[in-house]
């Protein structure tokens, strides 16, 4: 596992493996302010996505990208998954 400096932003999101599972957010204070930074800027600017580039456990960075939707309709098609 790389090491990164502590001022670097990490989280790591731990999708469900099954159902009722919950899913689990670790991060540093930098990562954990930088998501909610996302979540705040999905809510205040609704025409556009909350986002945050964020460091993972392995140092590899990633985006994790916020939505707010209103619908159960605008939930699916779950992403990364194929529409038929």
């Amino acid at each position: 596992m790389n090491k990164l400096p502590k001022e670097y932003p990490f989280i790591h999101i731990y999708a469900q493996q099954k159902e009722h599972q919950p899913v689990i957010i670790k991060g540093n204070t930098e990562g954990l302010s930088m998501l909610l930074n996302a979540i705040v800027s999905a809510i205040a600017y609704t025409e556009r996505n909350g986002m945050a580039e964020i460091f993972d456990g392995n140092a590899e960075v990633y985006e994790v990208v916020v939505r707010l939707v209103n619908t159960h309709e605008e939930l699916s098609p779950l992403p990364y998954q194929k529409e038929p």
